[in-house]
């Protein structure tokens, strides 16, 4: 009988905890000043996963698309948002756009991953997410402002693509409204990465189903990597 009880309390404990409640900032640019680093479908794909967490209804959502992307915005909506959360909530970045070594390109300027976490550190939440959408987007993880180790970090990256790696829109004529790392990323957390039927998609989850996605949608050019402190059954999302 002790045998039976300690198998199934190590059973409760290797069930993930779902977050009590999400809190999100969802940020997409596509229309940049000028017209020559403008890009399709970002603003969309902002929208997009906005709409994926408002509709689950256990999600605070903060959305801000192209002009109104700015350094301080941005920082202002991740201060009030996240500094809700309590331990047992999920707070997440997501960013669509142009990056850059070590940040990502706002309207008005770059806003660096050192100062995405300095925010998320000040955040009571346990679980702790940063997804990007962008060119190179790996390459936050070994080349950044202040030299800071990222993998330390108590946060989950999810990046659209590998560090020498473009991160492709999809083409006019498909019909996709969303780039393609966003197109599966979305499929995902609809239902599409929830591999044992539970409700719940896990971290390894969504990273199995959008990787496999992407990387056979680009003909092996586009590469999705995940990385950082976290528990790979942690849940992202209940659907």
């Amino acid at each position: 009988m002790k045998r039976l009880l300690s198998s199934f309390f190590i059973f409760l404990l290797a069930i993930p905890t779902l977050p009590a409640r999400t809190y999100i900032v969802s940020v997409g640019i596509a229309d940049y000043p000028g017209r020559q680093n403008d890009l399709r479908v970002s603003a969309n794909d902002a929208k997009t996963i906005s709409g994926i967490f408002t509709k689950n209804g256990n999600a605070m959502v903060d959305c801000f698309v192209n002009s109104d992307v700015t350094i301080k915005k941005v920082c202002t909506a991740m201060c009030n948002t996240f500094a809700k959360a309590s331990p047992s909530d999920a707070i997440i970045l997501y960013f669509s756009g142009h990056g850059v070594p070590g940040g990502l390109v706002c309207y008005d300027g770059v806003l660096y991953y050192s100062s995405v976490l300095s925010i998320m550190k000040q955040s009571k939440a346990q679980q702790k997410m940063i997804s990007v959408d962008a060119c190179f987007a790996g390459k936050m993880r070994n080349t950044n402002k202040r030299n800071t180790n990222y993998s330390k970090e108590n946060v989950m990256f999810f990046l659209s693509s590998r560090s020498t790696e473009k991160s492709l829109e999809t083409p006019r004529q498909t019909g996709f409204k969303n780039s393609l790392f966003t197109v599966f990323l979305e499929r995902g957390l609809r239902g599409g990465a929830d591999t044992n039927k539970d409700r719940v998609i896990t971290a390894k989850e969504i990273y199995n189903f959008v990787h496999q996605g992407v990387v056979e949608a680009s003909g092996n050019r586009q590469h999705p990597v995940m990385w950082g402190k976290f528990d790979g059954n942690m849940p992202v999302i209940k659907w």
